[in-house]
């Protein structure tokens, strides 16, 4: 029998678990538009996608989301907080991700495409009941509410997209619903 918390984890094995990586996304606001990248690489090449990436090691979230968005966009931004994450399964093609979501606001400058994005700009965006509107794009959603009326990221379906990466409509469809709840409070 293990008597003391040191003599456990001296005997601890974390490879008897699968660990999930670990990225963020970040959801940057201009007004009525977002900051999205295009793919530069594999996955999802050339579609657009929010910026962000994987955590590297000995950094936290907030500074990985900072040096994802110098990296890929050059910009920095201001009030920078956490939203939620996204974890549904399959959400990756490449692996078990999970992406740790944030959202700002546009601080200044204009974003240039940098690192694995092969360009960077503010996109208008509008939700109007299961459609995304990404430009003059559309992504078509199956829309599913919690019991707050919040986005239920496993329950909500992408019905046709031939433009986001990812589930980062989804993400998107979230911060937006959230937002005009927030403004129905005020």
């Amino acid at each position: 029998m293990i008597d003391t918390e040191e003599e456990f984890l001296k005997n601890y094995d974390p490879s008897k678990y699968r660990h999930p990586s670990v990225a963020v996304d970040c959801v940057v606001f201009r007004a009525s538009s977002v900051l999205l990248v295009r793919r530069g690489g594999h996955p999802f090449r050339g579609k657009l996608a929010l910026p962000g990436g994987f955590i590297e090691e000995g950094e936290s979230a907030e500074q990985a989301v900072r040096r994802e968005l110098k990296e890929e966009t050059d910009l920095e931004v201001k009030n920078l907080r956490q939203f939620g994450f996204a974890s549904t399964p399959g959400r990756d093609p490449r692996d078990w991700n999970i992406s740790l979501v944030f959202t700002a606001e546009w601080n200044c400058g204009e974003p240039k495409g940098g690192d694995d994005a092969a360009d960077a700009q503010f996109v208008d965006i509008k939700l109007i009941g299961n459609t995304l509107y990404v430009g003059d794009k559309k992504v078509e959603l199956e829309i599913r509410l919690n019991d707050c009326g919040e986005l239920d990221f496993d329950e909500t379906r992408i019905v046709e997209d031939g433009v986001m990466a990812f589930d980062h409509a989804k993400i998107i469809a979230a911060t937006l619903i959230y937002a005009a709840k927030c403004e129905n409070y005020d």
